[in-house]
């Protein structure tokens, strides 16, 4: 089975940056991977030809909603996945928005990437807060919707720390039996969080589906060497 790397380019990319990250692009070898690109709204035309998500999608379909874009104005377009509870967005959405999101992202026919992820290193209460926002993000969802999880610890975002391999195993068995009990069975989970070419080698797993990139998708060469990493 393929390994799904989605691409978050946040806001690293200029539309220069972007044309040339493309051209780099086509001559990457990616077969065995399913690579998802996420760049910003406006460079979305820039890599047609690979799948494309958005890093967001508004819940509403129209109305006086000032700089949001919803999810029936990204499928329009033919955007097939968006992003949805990013720990920076989390900053501004309740749970409830997220879930509002998800719902309006699978009544488009696209597909959510989830992120969760608890910010706490000691993990004192992380089962609980990475369960609520599972449960939550999911509440009132068709069960035989296809989402994509993405497992996100927030203590590991920008710090240069990784999740060990014990932990990471506890952690997508927590998540798999909560959805277990939400009846969701077509699903993927990714794992995210500061990865590089550096490290992925020591939080590779068979238990994962692939990988929430941020910034190093940015850069061919980083990309490369984690592609690379991922088939070996």
């Amino acid at each position: 089975m393929n390994k799904i790397n989605v691409c978050n380019h946040k806001m690293f990319l200029s539309r220069k940056d972007c044309l040339e990250l493309k051209k780099n692009l086509d001559n990457l070898d990616i077969n065995e991977i399913d690579l998802i690109i996420c760049p910003n709204y406006l460079n979305f035309d820039i890599f047609s030809g690979y799948q494309l998500g958005a890093q967001d999608a508004f819940y509403e379909k129209d109305g006086a909603y000032t700089s949001m874009i919803s999810a029936s104005n990204l499928s329009e377009i033919g955007i097939k996945y968006s992003i949805v509870g990013h720990s920076y967005m989390r900053r501004f959405d309740t749970d409830d928005v997220v879930n509002l999101k998800v719902k309006s992202i699978l009544d488009n026919n696209m597909i959510p990437i989830l992120c969760i992820g608890e910010e706490d290193e000691n993990r004192k209460s992380w089962e609980s807060t990475i369960g609520k926002q599972l449960k939550d993000g999911l509440k009132g969802i068709d069960k035989n919707s296809k989402v994509i999880i993405a497992y996100e610890p927030i203590w590991t975002i920008g710090t240069g720390k990784i999740i060990d391999s014990s932990r990471l195993e506890e952690s997508v068995n927590y998540i798999k039996n909560i959805l277990s009990e939400l009846e969701i069975n077509n699903y993927k989970i990714l794992y995210g969080g500061s990865v590089t070419s550096s490290n992925i080698s020591e939080i590779s797993s068979n238990l994962v589906d692939g990988y929430l990139l941020g910034k190093s998708s940015t850069s061919i060469n980083e990309l490369s060497n984690i592609i690379k990493c991922i088939k070996a």
